[in-house]
């Protein structure tokens, strides 16, 4: 699976949730974008099912939350 397939999945499943991420947003807080804690726990849930991975959410909660750090994390586990 490539890069651009794990963040087209990452995009696709918060737009399944109603969060917007524009095409320039890959380094934006999650958070920042509206994203809560318990709607993120959702999403990352969903991708851990998605991709058949364990995310390892402390050292994801340890800086900012971007596609782009998620993209990186799940690409290192796939």
């Amino acid at each position: 699976m490539t890069d651009a397939m794990v963040r087209t999945a990452i995009v696709e499943e918060l737009k399944a949730r109603g969060y917007a991420v524009p095409e320039s947003g890959q380094q934006l807080d999650l958070v920042g974008l509206g994203v809560n804690s318990a709607a993120l726990i959702q999403i990352l849930s969903a991708l851990e099912d998605t991709f058949d991975v364990d995310l390892d959410v402390e050292q994801l909660f340890s800086e900012p939350v971007t596609v782009a750090r998620l993209e990186a994390q799940i690409a290192t586990l796939l």
